[in-house]
């Protein structure tokens, strides 16, 4: 390779201070004065959290939020052409790997995993969100708990929303998120007790109509700030969803007309698939999902192995094996539909003897190197990806010592080399 541009090489100095200036920030900051609970957000930290103490938030986040960037909503509501969020291009999944056809081609629009309703205190949020903005994240996806905001079964008299907490503490994560430029990405999961007779927030409802009036009141409430509805998290992982394919797919077929009638410049999201799981998603096609989504969302985490990695098996762990999920869609002559990685990642922290092969991690150089190679591997090799989003914006204590250690930065919101390495890239790319 040759050596840098003038401009490219003052692009460079530019990420440079910026990252310096990030790191001094944070050590002159505020140090968190509340930790997180040991809470995941699900149906047990569905209570309030976020007393008067904690509304001394910026005085900005008082007033109206502004309609979300225009990036998606200026491209209408993603009519079954399914075009790319920014450029139309063509399909190159059949392209030699060796050849770089990317000259020119849009970067993948870098976001974040951003866990708002979890429990934290609103200037926490607050800071966390302009850590992510100065490292060039463009935009966030938000999982809302349905549980949370509808916990109540509707009725004549009352439709079931908590207008007293639940609901308002989405409008201020969302608000929050959209008044510093931030794209939001909602992911409605998590069912209430009264819609599918009390089994459990990783079930569907009984009834998918049930579910399409909560996200088409949602989609309208969130008009013009929430760009993407996504259906539910990884619907092929018992971890978040115990469905079979055809149930989901009625769920999701429920929920399109819906969202777009309750804004139609909103795109809605096939959940994203544990792992690239082309068998899924093919029996999902089969069922008649083709017309009742706008994107296919996948994610395509590679456990601690580099994305340069080529895919030694079928299995759906290899994110390389993304390449078999588009042969489905060309295969159901889809191939206008666009791709996101609504989550993907590495988490850093040491292994011992004993670690299990599935909770491997790597080291924080590893996971920095790894993050950019995977943004150069996507934007040369997969041109239908538009998005990606890294699992996630920052450490937790709630689960296991892998899924606590994907963060851009950490529990105390100091940035971990991940994010110093994706600022300086991000601002030239």
């Amino acid at each position: 390779m040759g050596l840098p541009s003038a401009s490219s090489r003052i692009r460079r100095l530019l990420a440079t201070a910026a990252g310096v200036l990030l790191v001094a920030t944070i050590a002159v900051g505020c140090e968190d004065k509340e930790s997180t609970s040991g809470n995941g957000g699900g149906a047990g930290a569905d209570r309030p959290s976020d007393g008067a103490g904690q509304r001394a938030d910026d005085e900005a986040d008082k007033s109206p939020a502004t309609e979300r960037p225009s990036s998606v909503r200026d491209q209408g509501p993603g009519d079954k052409t399914k075009g790319s969020d920014r450029t139309s291009h063509a399909d190159h999944g059949d392209a030699d790997p060796s050849d770089d056809q990317s000259a020119g081609r849009p970067w993948p629009q870098f976001g974040v995993v951003y866990h708002g309703m979890w429990d934290m205190t609103w200037p926490q949020r607050a800071e966390l969100l302009d850590k992510l903005v100065a490292t060039g994240v463009r935009w966030v996806r938000i999982g809302v708990p349905w549980a949370t905001v509808q916990p109540n079964r509707p009725t004549a008299s009352d439709p079931g929303w908590s207008m007293g907490w639940g609901v308002p503490k989405a409008d201020r994560v969302i608000n929050q998120a959209v008044r510093r430029g931030l794209e939001v990405s909602v992911t409605l999961g998590q069912t209430p007790k009264w819609a599918n007779g009390g089994r459990g927030p990783t079930y569907l409802p009984n009834d998918p109509a049930t579910y399409a009036k909560a996200i088409r009141w949602l989609a309208h409430r969130y008009r013009h700030r929430v760009m993407s509805w996504e259906i539910f998290n990884e619907p092929n992982n018992t971890n978040f969803l115990h469905t079979t394919v055809p149930e989901y797919v009625r769920l999701l077929c429920a929920a399109y007309p819906a969202v777009r009638a309750g804004d139609s410049t909103t795109k809605v999201l096939f959940g994203g698939t544990s792992g690239v799981d082309a068998e899924f998603i093919g029996e999902a096609y089969e069922q008649g999902a083709k017309d009742c989504f706008d994107v296919l969302a996948v994610h395509p985490y590679n456990g601690e192995y580099a994305p340069t990695t080529q895919a030694r098996s079928d299995d759906r762990w290899w994110w390389r094996n993304i390449d078999q999920v588009r042969a489905v869609m060309r295969q159901h002559d889809d191939l206008a539909t666009r791709v996101w990685f609504t989550e993907w990642g590495w988490s850093s922290h040491p292994n011992t003897p004993s670690t299990p092969s599935w909770e491997r991690g790597v080291t924080y150089e590893q996971q920095a190197r790894y993050a950019v190679q995977f943004l150069r591997l996507t934007h040369r090799h997969y041109p239908y990806v538009d998005r990606v989003a890294w699992y996630s914006a920052r450490n937790e204590t709630n689960s296991s010592v892998e899924n606590n250690n994907f963060g851009l930065f950490t529990l105390g919101l100091t940035p971990k080399p991940v994010a110093l390495r994706l600022r300086e890239f991000l601002a030239s790319h």
